[in-house]
C-alpha cells in the first residue's frame, strides 16, 4: 500500500492543514484592519511542524489566514447568514470580535479567493484520493474555549477528535485513535467541542469509494502542550516530542488500520 510519488515512496494518508497560515494575502494587505501578527493567534499554532510527515501525503493551505479565507468552510457558506459574522468561509470579525477589514470585500475579490486558495487547496486532496486509504485532519486549539464558541471559558482536553458525529469514519476508527492517545498518556475527548467541518464532509466516508473518498478524522491538539503561556512562543522539545508521536500514530494507522 505504499505509493512512488515524485521519487519518493508515500504511505496512503492524506494530512490536511487547513489553518497553520496566519499571512494576508497582498491582494487584501490595504483593506485589513489586522496585521499577520494579530492574525497568529487565530492559525493553528505550529501545525505544520506538530504535523509534518515527510512519507505522508501533505496538503496546506498556503498564504492566507483561515481568518480571511477558511478551507473548512463550504465556499457558499457565507458568514452573512450568521448572527456577528464571525463563522463561514470569509467572516466579518474575529471570534473575539475584533473588525477584520475597513470596507467589505467585494463579491468578485470573494470570487477570486475562493478560486486561488479554497478551489486548488480541495483539488490537490482530490488528486491523492485514488492512492489513499485514510484522510487525518489536523488541528490544533486554545486550551480554554473562546468567545463565541460551543465551550466558551472551559477547559478542554489535550486531544479532540471528531468524525462529523460518527459519519466520516467508523467506531473502530475513532476508538483506535482515542486508545493510541490515552495510552500515550493524553486525555481525549470526541465530538466535543468540534466534530469536524467541510473537510471531512466533501473528502470523507466511514468506508473508502474508490476513487473519491476515504475515511477520516480531524485532531486537534491543547496549544498549552507545546506553547508558552500568554507568548504563544513555541516549546521546542515539546513540539519535537508531539512531532513523535504523529509519526508513531501514523505508523501504527497503517499497520494496524488499514487493510494491506
Amino acid at each position: 500500500i505504499l505509493t512512488v510519488f515524485l521519487g519518493y515512496i508515500l504511505i496512503p494518508i492524506i494530512l490536511s492543514l487547513p489553518h497553520y497560515s496566519f499571512s494576508i494575502p497582498e491582494e487584501l494587505k490595504e483593506n485589513v484592519l489586522l496585521s499577520e501578527e494579530e492574525l497568529f493567534p487565530y492559525s493553528d499554532l505550529y501545525t505544520d511542524r506538530i504535523y509534518k510527515i515527510p512519507d505522508a501525503y501533505t496538503v496546506k493551505s498556503e498564504g492566507v489566514s483561515r481568518v480571511l479565507l477558511d478551507v473548512n468552510r463550504a465556499p457558499d457558506d457565507i458568514s452573512k447568514e450568521y448572527e456577528g459574522g464571525k463563522d463561514g468561509v470569509m467572516v466579518h470579525k474575529t471570534w473575539n470580535g475584533e473588525q477584520i477589514y475597513k470596507i467589505e470585500p467585494t463579491e468578485k475579490q470573494f470570487e477570486s479567493l475562493i478560486k486561488k486558495y479554497h478551489d486548488p487547496f480541495h483539488a490537490e486532496i482530490d488528486a491523492y484520493m485514488a492512492d489513499a486509504r485514510f484522510l487525518i485532519d489536523c488541528h490544533s486549539y486554545t486550551p480554554v474555549g473562546p468567545p463565541g464558541k460551543p465551550d466558551e471559558g472551559k477547559p478542554r482536553k489535550d486531544i479532540n477528535l471528531g468524525n462529523v458525529n460518527w459519519t466520516s469514519c467508523t467506531r473502530e476508527h475513532t476508538v483506535f485513535f482515542r486508545d493510541f492517545f490515552e495510552r500515550h498518556g493524553y486525555s481525549v475527548s470526541i465530538n466535543d467541542p468540534y466534530s469536524g467541518r467541510y473537510i471531512l464532509g466533501r473528502h470523507c466516508h466511514r468506508k473508502r469509494i474508490p476513487h473519491f473518498l476515504v475515511p477520516g478524522i480531524q485532531i486537534e491538539v491543547n496549544h498549552g502542550l507545546y506553547t508558552e503561556e500568554g507568548t504563544l512562543k513555541a516549546k521546542e522539545s515539546e513540539i519535537a516530542e508531539i512531532n513523535g508521536l504523529m509519526k508513531k500514530l501514523v505508523e501504527e494507522v497503517v499497520s494496524k488500520l488499514i487493510p494491506s
